[in-house]
């Protein structure tokens, strides 16, 4: 009689533990199903643009979830900074979590459902190469008054990207230069509404052709210059001292302090001004202020030039004083 209702009973509580199991399974799975309620899901597109200098997790992905509150907290996060105007970096899934771990925020709660990195790339203002090597062609043309300039430029300048804003320059010339031509460095300095952002470096060569008097043959020193001497001829002086002389007049009667070769330009440290003054010149002796006058012959005891202090000796008392040469026949003492 028992071992027959064991038989009887059996089915039923099989059936008993089936649907015991199946509302273990049911209960099981609510928390799933709540959790799913508070996910953060944080969808990465393909690629974003950016204009700042930091980039933040509202610029580079699209935030869904359930509390706008939180939502809004995450969007204001800085993820990094941004690349340079015109580059592009990669943004990776395990980047962001790194960053949002040091927010007061559960990470876990995050997903990725799409993508698990995006490209960003910095929004940028190009300014080509060829724009910057013009603009410094004018500025050189435009600040020497020497229609004969040929500047050249000895490097080839790249494109440049910029921050997007006003755009401001400013063209400066780096270094001391003591010659007109040759050599030259210029800078071009951007800004950006205001904020110097980028320096391009500048080279380049300043042709300057100009008509200068060389030696038509030799000269030799201490000879008194004539026209003849000289020879007129239109040259590049980027190469040669700057004291070159452009004026005749300079020249002529003027004396030379060495030997100057043929086809050599003549410069002002290679002349000299002829004395007004020999020595054995007689000339007179003038002592002058503002209220009195006197005169005294007298002879000169050493050539001298305007302005030169040379040795006189008065004819009258045989004095040796010493005096300005203010021209070929006058001497003034103080």
């Amino acid at each position: 009689m028992t071992r027959g209702l064991a038989k009887r009973i059996s089915p039923f509580t099989n059936g008993v533990m089936l649907l015991l199991l199946l509302c273990s399974g049911t209960a099981s799975a609510n928390p799933n199903n709540f959790a799913d309620a508070q996910q953060i899901k944080i969808l990465l597109p393909q690629s974003s643009v950016i204009n700042g200098e930091q980039y933040r997790l509202g610029e580079i992905a699209q935030i869904e979830g359930g509390d706008a509150l939180l939502l809004e907290k995450l969007a204001k996060i800085i993820i990094g900074r941004s690349p340079l105007p015109g580059r592009e970096i990669t943004v990776t899934r395990s980047l962001i979590l790194t960053r949002l771990r040091t927010q007061p925020v559960k990470t876990k709660q995050f997903v990725f459902p799409g993508l698990d990195s995006t490209s960003i790339k910095r929004a940028a203002l190009k300014i080509s190469g060829s724009d910057i090597e013009q603009v410094v062609l004018n500025h050189i043309n435009e600040s020497n008054t020497n229609s004969d300039l040929k500047p050249r430029l000895l490097t080839k300048i790249r494109d440049i990207f910029l921050p997007r804003g006003q755009v401001s320059y400013v063209i400066s010339s780096k270094g001391k230069y003591k010659k007109e031509g040759g050599y030259r460095n210029y800078e071009v300095g951007f800004s950006i509404d205001g904020k110097a952002v980028r320096k391009v470096a500048v080279r380049t060569y300043l042709k300057i052709y100009k008509e200068i008097f060389v030696a038509r043959d030799t000269i030799k020193r201490n000879h008194i210059i004539e026209e003849t001497d000289l020879l007129k001829v239109r040259k590049n002086v980027d190469r040669i001292p700057r004291e070159y002389v452009t004026n005749m007049n300079q020249l002529v009667g003027n004396i030379s302090t060495r030997t100057i070769n043929p086809s050599e330009a003549i410069s002002a440290s290679t002349i000299k001004t002829p004395p007004l003054v020999k020595s054995g010149d007689r000339l007179q002796i003038v002592f002058e202020t503002q209220f009195l006058r006197l005169s005294a012959p007298g002879i000169s005891l050493a050539k001298g030039r305007k302005g030169e202090r040379i040795p006189v000796k008065n004819i009258d008392s045989k004095i040796v004083v010493f005096a300005t040469v203010k021209s070929s026949n006058i001497v003034l003492v103080n």
